[in-house]
């Protein structure tokens, strides 16, 4: 679960990218639209689940049963996990649905906010140039 509460994480601070209309406006709504079709969306899924596979079969046991006895020497972060919860695989694919599907949201969310977001930057921007202009001169 904390995996997929760091996708989310990572997703949302990466929609601020998408929302800058210079470096390629097009390439971000394209982006988006992708995300936005079940197809791109089952795909995506799959290939987080296919990390988080990779991160889960990490071996932990040699220090982790010293934090809980009932960890063993060859578990792995997957082992405790499924222990823990026998449904912890079906849980985690639908959680990476549902991150691809937020991830999507966000996207169209930024893109909307783009007029807004290039004023902001134009107002940044104008209000740092006079110190652009004191650090130029020196």
């Amino acid at each position: 679960m904390r995996l997929v509460l760091a996708a989310i994480l990572l997703c949302a601070a990466a929609t601020p990218a998408l929302a800058q209309s210079q470096p390629q406006p097009d390439k971000a709504e394209a982006i988006v639209r992708a995300l936005q079709n079940p197809m791109v969306q089952a795909g995506a899924a799959a290939m987080l689940g296919n990390l988080a596979d990779a991160v889960l079969d990490t071996r932990v046991g040699p220090v982790a049963r010293y934090a809980d006895p009932t960890i063993g020497e060859q578990d792995t972060l997957g082992d405790i996990q499924r222990r823990r919860d026998p449904d912890f695989d079906k849980h985690l694919q639908a959680d990476t649905r549902r991150v691809v599907a937020v991830a999507a949201a966000l996207g169209q969310n930024a893109l909307e906010m783009r007029a807004s977001l290039d004023e902001t930057a134009a107002r940044l921007r104008a209000a740092l140039q006079p110190l652009r202009a004191a650090l130029a001169t020196k």
